[in-house]
């Protein structure tokens, strides 16, 4: 059980508080999570990770002064490999694709060995970071990140729901039976998901907000130009 929080802003006066906002997400998923966390923040592509509770390391971070576009986050609760920053989500590779999973790939070492013999380095054993370097192998090789999510779909197996991020757009899908939780909301201001609806209840205007779970294997994808 792990956490995922991301928001896309479209409003650009809220800007200025993306890391705020970031930092009260990632605060109500911090128990699915507790391990460690990490954090890309748009456009700078900025990288925090660490182990320990993802609260403290809000602070460490001081994440309430970092502005940005937008941003992706995780709260880890390890399952797959060892409790160490290295191990920690975003995995950031190709040409600044992050990537958060909640679940786990029935199928990463086949996958991971395949990737090897073309070529493709990896930093760690997670199964989370075949998953990154597959869609950045797919969009090194001219896809669209629709149609390398659509692939990554045919081609793993397991539970997953995962949030991934560009420069310019800002994704979610989840596998075929939507095993772990998700939920999606959009307002003109902004477009965020999180693992939990409590997550997003802290961000302004949620009130009016368009509120949905995504459906099996449905990619939703927003740019932001």
């Amino acid at each position: 059980m792990c956490g995922i929080t991301a928001l896309q802003l479209r409003d650009p006066g809220l800007r200025p508080r993306l890391g705020a906002l970031m930092a009260a997400m990632m605060a109500q998923v911090a128990e699915r999570g507790p391990d460690s966390a990490g954090i890309t923040i748009y456009p700078e592509i900025a990288v925090l990770k660490g182990v320990g509770h993802p609260a403290v390391l809000a602070t460490e971070w001081r994440l309430h002064e970092i502005s940005g576009t937008q941003a992706v986050a995780h709260t880890r609760m390890a399952t797959e490999s060892a409790i160490t920053a290295a191990h920690c989500h975003p995995f950031v590779v190709g040409d600044g694709l992050s990537l958060v999973h909640n679940g786990s790939f029935a199928n990463h070492a086949t996958i991971r060995r395949e990737l090897l013999a073309r070529g493709v380095a990896f930093d760690s054993d997670n199964d989370s970071e075949v998953a990154a370097r597959f869609l950045a192998y797919r969009l090194d090789s001219g896809d669209d990140l629709e149609k390398a999510l659509r692939l990554l779909c045919e081609r793993f197996d397991g539970f997953y729901t995962l949030a991934v991020q560009t420069p310019d757009a800002f994704a979610v899908v989840r596998d075929v039976i939507a095993c772990k939780p998700a939920i999606i909301a959009e307002t003109p201001g902004w477009v965020a998901m999180a693992s939990e609806y409590r997550a997003l209840a802290v961000l302004p205007g949620i009130e009016a907000a368009r509120v949905y779970e995504p459906e099996p294997e449905e990619v939703y994808l927003w740019t932001s130009t």
